[in-house]
């Protein structure tokens, strides 16, 4: 069962670790649940730059129309971790991302029109397009990373995930610590959270221990641009 925390307990936390429970004109609530949120923020910086699944990762599924090629992520997308592609035949392959200088050919006319199956992908903006562009019917399943927790109401919980959300409430706790000029207190802090951050790097790394990682032959499913198999 996860051990969660709400946005209400976080904040409380907060103050009472930068000792400025008595000072809420200075400190509103509005104001350190901002912080609360930023300290969410740089949590998750550091366990997806270990490892992009270690926190929660979703997935949704674009059904081509025939017209588009480039189809909207969801909101809550920040990277992308795969793209399972089904044709005509339902057999599923993984697209790999094509270079910009790829495009010119994969967009020509007759790459378009002919084009049985989407080959490529690549992520543009808040888009993912998928090329040669495919006919109606096709599907593609995307796994990505989710932004970050942003909590809204006091109500709000997150995942400490073993305790983590000690990183959250240091963080926002040296934020007001430097706003008044704490020094010491800064200090204590930003050593508490290296602590922290040497741990989290070990936990990102330690989600799945069921094997090793293995390398992966790409050669067996892949096609070039045309649909044809690579020999």
């Amino acid at each position: 069962m996860a051990l969660t925390r709400t946005l209400a307990q976080l904040r409380d936390a907060v103050q009472r670790t930068a000792d400025v429970v008595a000072f809420t004109d200075k400190h509103p609530e509005w104001y350190v649940n901002d912080l609360v949120n930023r300290g969410l923020g740089a949590l998750s910086r550091i366990c997806r730059t270990v490892d992009p699944e270690f926190q929660p990762v979703a997935s949704t599924t674009i059904t081509t129309d025939g017209v588009a090629a480039a189809y909207a992520l969801p909101s809550n997308f920040r990277s992308l971790i795969s793209v399972e592609y089904s044709g005509e035949n339902a057999a599923k392959t993984w697209l790999l991302p094509y270079e910009m200088h790829e495009r010119a050919a994969l967009t020509t006319p007759d790459a378009t029109s002919n084009s049985v199956r989407a080959n490529w992908y690549r992520v543009l903006g808040t888009n993912l397009e998928l090329l040669p562009r495919p006919p109606a019917g096709h599907s593609a399943l995307v796994w990505y990373a989710t932004t970050a927790t942003q909590l809204a109401a006091d109500a709000a919980t997150m995942d400490t995930m073993d305790r983590l959300d000690d990183y959250v409430i240091w963080h926002a706790a040296r934020e007001i610590a430097q706003e008044r000029e704490n020094w010491q207190r800064v200090q204590t802090l930003t050593g508490w959270m290296a602590d922290l951050a040497g741990d989290i790097r070990i936990l990102a790394r330690s989600r799945d221990l069921s094997a090793p990682s293995r390398l992966v032959d790409l050669r067996l499913a892949q096609r070039d641009r045309y649909g044809r198999r690579v020999r």
